[in-house]
Order: C-alpha cells, then structure tokens, then sequence
C-alpha cells in the first residue's frame, strides 16, 4: 500500500455521522496542546462511557477554560449535535461563538486550528496533529518522497519558492529538516529534526543525528550550497 492512501480524504458526509461520531471527530482534531486540560480528558472520559451530553459540555467547557478561539467548524459541528439531542439552550451558545469569532477575529479559523489573540494585530494558532499530518502527506506526494526511499545513502534538497526539504536517506530511513532561505543561504531549522519518519518514526539518537549533521555539511561543501543550522 502507498503511504499516500492512509491519508485520503474520506467521501462521507460528516453531517450525516451519529452524535457519537461527530463528537469523537472533533476530539480527534483538537490540537495536542490542549490533551493535559480537564475538560479535554473529561471529554475522552465521557465519550468512552457514552455520556454524549456531558462530552459536549465538556468540549464546550475547554475554550471556556483556555479562553481561546476554537473553529467556526468546530462550534457549527457542537450545534449539531446539541440539536441531534433537543439541547436547544447550548446549540444556541455555540451558534453565537461563531458571531463571535467574526466579531473579535475578523478572519475565519480552519478546522483544527485554535487561535489566541493578544490584541488586533498579533495572534497566535495551535494547529491539530492530524491536520499536520496531511501536510506531511501532501508535501511528501509532492517531492516524490516514495522515489527517494529507492535512492542510495545520501542527502536531497526539494524547495518550493523560499521554503523546502532536506530529505536525508541513510539504510533506507529517511529524516526530514525544514529550510527556508536566509540571509547567506539555506537557514536548517535543525533543532525541529527529532524522528526518523520512515519507515516507521523513531526517535533519533545523538549519534545518529551527528552524523546527519554530518552528512548536511558534507553534500554543502559538494554542491556549493551555504547552510546554516539553528542549533
């Protein structure tokens, strides 16, 4: 099976899903800064005992809690499932979460995003793991990542625009280090490199990420490339 099929987007209708599907769904793509909030575990908890209502009020409790913004998505996706069971008075709180969102945002969060704000002009997001790893997916779709894992030991670049990947292959494992331009050439954010991601993810040793440091350095000085790790 091609690693890209994990990650194809189902064709159901999610509006159609039970109450316990649609409340599952949400907790799936809360972002994982929140796991270690009560209300989030109270939310798993009651969902595992089929308490719906109180997962909902759980999950309604956790941006009451942390007092950022959660999705237009996620409080549509609350309202219908306080619908689905007659809690009129909390659809009706969730349906005004959106207003507020356009009132106090003024831009739409995605699904699976999260935004804090600290005033008009500086906002920060938590963006959920699943949604990460689509982009993953995707970016790995994109630079033909099955191809590489064919290649022999060694180092590749794949830019797109400013911003790419430095594909690392060493006895068929692969790790990745993001690299944008800089002021003098290629900036490596090397301290975000923790994993190999293929085969399977495991966590890198510091030998092991030594001698992809190692390896960088080398291919750098063979293709006359500048680079600059952010460690």
């Amino acid at each position: 099976m091609q690693l890209f099929n994990l990650f194809k987007k189902k064709n159901e209708d999610l509006s159609q899903l039970s109450v316990e599907k649609q409340l599952s769904y949400l907790i799936d793509y809360i972002p994982d800064f929140y796991k270690d909030q009560r209300q989030y575990l109270n939310a798993t908890d009651y969902l595992k005992q089929d308490e719906w209502a109180l997962t909902l009020e759980s999950l309604i409790e956790l941006t009451v809690e942390t007092d950022h913004y959660f999705s237009e998505e996620y409080w549509q996706r609350l309202a219908d499932a306080a619908n689905a069971m007659n809690l009129s008075e909390l659809s009706n709180y969730c349906l005004k979460q959106i207003g507020r969102n356009q009132k106090d945002l003024k831009s739409k969060t995605p699904f699976g995003w999260t935004t804090i704000k600290f005033d008009d002009n500086h906002f920060q997001h938590y963006i959920s793991e699943r949604i990460k790893e689509t982009w993953v997916a995707e970016r790995h779709q994109r630079d033909n990542v099955n191809s590489l894992l064919k290649k022999e030991n060694g180092v590749y670049l794949k830019m797109n625009g400013r911003s790419g990947t430095i594909y690392v292959i060493d006895q068929d494992r692969l790790a990745e280090i993001d690299v944008e331009i800089g002021m003098v050439g290629l900036l490596l954010y090397f301290k975000n490199t923790t994993h190999w991601i293929l085969p399977l993810k495991r966590g890198l040793t510091i030998e092991e990420k030594k001698d992809i440091r190692i390896s960088i350095t080398s291919w750098a000085s063979k293709t006359i490339n500048a680079v600059e790790f952010d460690d």
